[in-house]
């Protein structure tokens, strides 16, 4: 299964409570190859960016940074499990960890949204 993460949006479904995304912030992704980019906003994050990349077809790495709305910065790391739904939109599972702050980890899911979910 070669995925393509090019040009497509993401929102989180499921966050632990040390997290800092919500239904309201939108990853917006594109692809080169093996390495992935991802710019997000909204919810609590004012700006974050992720550089990953592909270490096998369904599975990568990523670390990211972002600034929330109260101007705290928040950098971490994490692994991904990528999957296709039943509808062929594309998911991925994450296992992630603060990298500063408290350093603490926590898992998260993120669904690929259509361009009439977006206008919703």
């Amino acid at each position: 299964m070669k995925l393509s993460l090019d040009n497509r949006v993401f929102i989180p479904v499921e966050n632990s409570d040390n997290g800092v995304v919500n239904g309201k912030t939108r990853f917006h992704f594109w692809q080169e190859g093996m390495v992935f980019y991802a710019d997000y906003f909204g919810g609590d994050v004012r700006e974050g960016h992720i550089i990953g990349q592909f270490t096998d077809e369904a599975e990568g790495d990523m670390l990211y940074h972002c600034l929330t709305t109260d101007k705290t910065l928040k950098a971490g790391k994490a692994r991904a499990i990528f999957s296709v739904m039943e509808d062929n939109r594309l998911a991925f599972d994450l296992d992630w960890e603060w990298i500063n702050g408290d350093h603490s980890w926590g898992k998260s899911r993120y669904e690929e949204v259509v361009e009439k979910d977006l206008k919703a």
